[in-house]
């Protein structure tokens, strides 16, 4: 009987989550999808994903949205938009895919194996503070969640140093606060 309790409650929390995800930003365009695969024909690293995202679509719109959200393929998807362009119903794949990356790391369902949300996190921040994107101070953020993946990158670090493709010193957009507000005002249902 408390086995019984367990899976209803579960299923209320993927039903909660499921909820969010349709409220989020282009999120109920999930549910025009034809499940053609056009989308995850597309993609250049559906090979690295553990669901292509036709399949993603479907756990999300049969309610597994713990399975979707610990899913590697949000974190995979490089924004070619190539998804977007070939989509018969022009469901905003790469829009979605942005949704599940946010909801995995606000609900914490990011798997702790995956080292690309600490990735992302590092990206946003950079930007935020310095109005752009540092590759020296994106790694630094990176290397401290990550020491150990760090000695493996410090040859091609001297490498595009000495090329002159790597700025040891980080500088700043004339005005980052404003890149930061446009950062932090997200499209209405998206909110965190």
């Amino acid at each position: 009987m408390a086995e019984q309790g367990f899976v209803e409650s579960f299923t209320m929390e993927e039903e909660k989550l499921q909820q969010e995800f349709y409220e989020s930003h282009h999120g109920k365009e999930i549910l025009k999808c034809i499940q053609c695969g056009t989308c995850s024909g597309s993609c250049p690293l559906t090979d690295q994903m553990d669901h292509a995202p036709r399949e993603l679509f479907s756990l999300i719109r049969d309610g597994f949205m713990a399975d979707a959200l610990c899913s590697n393929t949000p974190w995979f998807c490089v924004s070619c938009y190539q998804c977007m362009v070939r989509c018969p119903r022009e469901i905003p794949v790469t829009d979605l895919m942005y949704a599940l990356k946010q909801m995995a790391v606000s609900h914490d369902l990011a798997l702790s194996s995956n080292k690309m949300p600490d990735l992302y996190e590092a990206f946003s921040r950079e930007v935020k503070r310095a109005g752009k994107m540092n590759e020296t101070g994106l790694m630094a953020r990176y290397g401290l969640k990550h020491p150990l993946d760090m000695p493996a990158k410090t040859g091609l670090a001297l490498r595009l140093y000495r090329r002159g493709r790597l700025a040891i010193k980080s500088d700043k957009t004339r005005n980052p606060d404003q890149i930061r507000r446009m950062m932090e005002t997200q499209p209405e249902g998206m909110e965190k």
